[in-house]
């Protein structure tokens, strides 16, 4: 009965904080709508064109150069006969030299007028120009000696928007799990009601239970609200449900543990919404918020190990998008759930002890 009373006190807290409880769902609904409208929904990209598609062989090809769901990488446009570009155009592809394919061999120029200041948008160009060569090369030699396959993770290629909403729910869960449980302990310090903390005869890891099933059930409930969210905005189903649920559920565990622990040094509210803001913010983008960590440095790969939102995103994008079952993923998560929420068990009797001692 005893934890039933703190949860339930923990969750009437909500209306103590109602600006950072509102904070931790619009936080990252404002972080997705932004990237939404700035990130493209599919993979395919303008460029411009120099002759136009229907005087070059190698151009025509290239409109027809699809992923292997059928989406063209490249929407080719015409070049304007007159200026060079003025940096708000797309980049070119300059067919100087007509390709010529035979057995022999391949000769032709094509040039690949660079105009987007971003690097990433220049590899994206580059990659399918290369891409698009080979395909070309391959139709006209014929049989060759090397075969190349290519066997694609997902049913589809996930629009790079769909990927990014998705991973926002982990950066969701972090920052409310880190949130609702330092505001757990920073609640009891503003309100000066640590001493019955202290004082309390129920043991450490009972209240400590108590107060992370509370930010638990606060974080749940904010999770579902990006979930609605991200679902009405592209009307995806979830191939796995339980993965889902497993995933974003052992995050709230981990942080909301990680939470308490730090709320026992975070005196402030205000100071709490900003370390889980920004512990939050970096362990998303070091975890592979933004993609693969395999396109980063060895150093990456190192804290990527011990990241937890590493595993969550990788169980989360299967819980989308399907794809190889991995359940290494959450087995890290249960791993990590069990450890933290020890830990914190372990430190908080600590903190205790040494409260009463010093009184």
């Amino acid at each position: 009965m005893g934890i039933l009373r703190i949860v339930g006190k923990e969750l009437a807290s909500v209306k103590e904080n109602v600006p950072f409880n509102l904070a931790t769902v619009i936080s990252p609904l404002l972080f997705l709508l932004a990237f939404a409208v700035m990130v493209s929904g599919g993979i395919t990209i303008p460029v411009e064109t120099q002759p136009a598609m229907s005087e070059s062989v190698f151009l025509r090809a290239t409109a027809e150069y699809r992923a292997p769901d059928g989406t063209p990488y490249l929407e080719l446009e015409t070049a304007p006969a007159e200026g060079a570009p003025d940096g708000r155009s797309a980049d070119r592809y300059i067919v100087e030299d007509e390709l010529v394919v035979d057995e022999k061999g391949a000769t032709g120029t094509v040039v690949h007028l660079v105009n987007d200041v971003n690097s990433n948008m220049t590899k994206n160009y580059a990659n399918r120009l290369t891409g698009a060569l080979v395909d070309y090369v391959d139709a006209g030699r014929g049989a060759g000696t090397i075969e190349v396959i290519e066997q694609t993770r997902y049913e589809e290629d996930i629009p790079w928007d769909e990927s990014f909403a998705v991973s926002t729910l982990v950066f969701g869960a972090m920052l409310a799990g880190l949130l609702f449980g330092q505001l757990s302990m920073t609640s009891e310090w503003e309100n000066a009601t640590t001493k019955l903390l202290v004082l309390s005869p129920r043991p450490a890891a009972s209240i400590v239970a108590s107060k992370v099933a509370a930010a638990f059930v606060k974080a749940f409930v904010a999770g579902l609200v990006l979930v609605g969210v991200v679902a009405l905005m592209y009307g995806r189903g979830i191939a796995s449900a339980p993965w889902l649920v497993a995933a974003l559920c052992l995050m709230y565990v981990v942080f909301a543990s990680l939470g308490l622990a730090l709320g026992i040094a975070v005196r402030s509210t205000m100071t709490a919404f900003l370390v889980s803001l920004v512990t939050s913010l970096c362990l998303w983008v070091a975890g592979g918020g933004f993609g693969d960590l395999s396109y980063f440095g060895e150093a990456a790969q190192v804290v990527g190990a011990v990241n937890p939102a590493t595993y969550a995103l990788d169980a989360v994008r299967y819980a989308y998008f399907g794809g190889v079952a991995d359940l290494m993923p959450l087995i890290a998560l249960a791993i990590g759930a069990a450890t933290t929420l020890a830990a914190v068990c372990a430190l908080y009797a600590r903190w205790t002890r040494s409260e009463r001692t010093a009184s």
